[in-house]
């Protein structure tokens, strides 16, 4: 007989037992919880010349970079314009590759909607809302794509 759980969303954004470099590493290590296929971790805390840090960078096999920027709590402009740099910072530095670029943030605002909408296709971005839950002593972490690349 199946054993069923219920379960408690939280915040974690004011989660202190859950930081971003935890869900960083999350990611890293299994790429396919995001939904965006089969992935391949690059590297954590890219350094940029331009100053800060790329939070999480993956590949696929089809040679298509994806330039991963996490955001605890709702996406705020800081961020917005921080993903687009990195994407197109990395993107002027490999050429060689296609490069995408993902803010994963516990809630995608509709300000960041109508942001993006600005700039009318011309940034291939993917926008992913995280959600955590808590589960007996665990937390359930779920990645829903709310924007696929424009």
């Amino acid at each position: 007989m199946a054993n069923l759980v219920t379960k408690e969303k939280i915040s974690l954004k004011n989660n202190p037992e859950i930081k971003e470099d935890l869900i960083q590493s999350f990611i890293f290590n299994d790429p396919k919880v995001l939904g965006l296929g089969d992935l391949t971790p690059i590297q954590r805390e890219r350094i940029q010349p331009q100053g800060g840090r790329l939070d999480v960078l993956l590949a696929d096999d089809n040679g298509t970079r994806y330039e991963v920027e996490l955001q605890l709590g709702a996406t705020d402009p800081s961020h917005i314009i921080r993903t687009i740099e990195y994407w197109d910072t990395e993107r002027k530095r490999y050429p060689q590759y296609d490069h995408c670029a993902v803010i994963i943030a516990e809630e995608i605002t509709s300000r960041f909607m109508n942001v993006i909408s600005l700039f009318n296709g011309s940034i291939p971005l993917i926008a992913i809302q995280v959600s955590a839950y808590k589960v007996g002593n665990d937390t359930l972490l779920t990645f829903t794509k709310v924007m696929d690349r424009i």
